[in-house]
């Protein structure tokens, strides 16, 4: 079974090398040729030139994109290209009408299709810790599954087309909320006088409120250390599309609202390519300047 992957970004060189280590990688394509070039030197994996051309000689294609747009336009370009008896494997953060639209036309002319997001950070994709939530027939899961477990420990079918990214959207929905909150927290602490380490162990180690994202987070928050682990670009285009999702099915997410513009106010300060941590700089901004 010959296996190729689209996208060697942040998440997709790392999902790509755990694929090649494991010997289950022919060949890769990325827009940027040198990103491409650079992955393959050393390894025994090809490089195609276009997307169709990887597209025709794979069975199994994995793309790892950044939105929407990128999806569609990958998958709007397969329309000259024979599909049927291929298995498409899309790991982009995406909105699930649009994965589920996608999957639906692959369908009609023979292929199938599973949305694949990731949960974790890029180190822990590289370390195969991250969760791989899929949506999709069970049948294609099934016949998949040794090869996603190349890529990570845990993978967890949760539903059709679509699902996986829901499910995906329900920690991002969290996540973006609870570090907003992390911030104002620890800014409310160094307000009150209280001493770094206290507050860190607090929030780190002792509080009913402590998580892994505490543990990494509230260091950087408190060392103004926003070395990109998630940057605050996805996270705005992930609560966007979680902003769109809600409006479709009638939810209400007035917290999710309020985080997405408090990183909007990050956004408008330059602060587009940091982690999303960067986020606390609006707290400490404003230090001193209520009474």
């Amino acid at each position: 079974m010959k296996v190729g992957l689209i996208g060697l970004g942040i998440i997709g060189s790392r999902v790509a090398a755990n694929l090649a280590e494991a010997g289950s990688l022919h060949t890769v394509y990325n827009r940027t040729l040198a990103k491409g070039e650079a992955f393959r030197a050393g390894r025994e994996v090809h490089l195609s030139e276009t997307i169709q051309e990887l597209v025709r000689e794979c069975e199994v294609i994995v793309t790892v994109l950044s939105d929407d747009d990128a999806v569609q336009a990958v998958y709007g370009g397969l329309s000259s290209v024979a599909v049927e008896g291929k298995t498409f494997l899309d790991m982009s953060t995406i909105a699930p009408s649009t994965s589920a639209g996608i999957a639906a036309q692959l369908r009609r002319r023979g292929a199938s299709m599973l949305d694949v997001p990731v949960v974790g950070s890029a180190n822990m994709v590289a370390k195969k810790e991250a969760v791989l939530l899929v949506g999709g027939e069970k049948r294609d899961f099934e016949r998949v599954s040794p090869l996603l477990h190349h890529i990570s420990k845990e993978v967890l079918h949760v539903g059709p087309n679509g699902a996986g990214l829901s499910l995906k959207l329900v920690h991002n929905l969290t996540l973006g909320s609870y570090v907003v909150a992390l911030s104002e927290a620890v800014h409310f602490g160094l307000e009150a006088g209280l001493e770094p380490s206290l507050i860190e162990k607090l929030l780190v180690s002792l509080s009913s409120v402590r998580s892994p994202n505490s543990a990494i987070k509230v260091p950087k928050i408190l060392r103004s250390d926003y070395a990109t682990q998630f940057s605050l670009k996805h996270m705005i285009k992930d609560l966007s599309i979680i902003e769109s999702e809600a409006r479709r099915q009638h939810s209400s997410m007035p917290l999710g609202s309020l985080a997405l513009q408090m990183y909007r106010l990050a956004q408008n300060r330059g602060f587009a390519e940091e982690d999303f941590v960067v986020v606390a700089e609006l707290f400490k901004k404003t230090r001193g300047i209520a009474s």
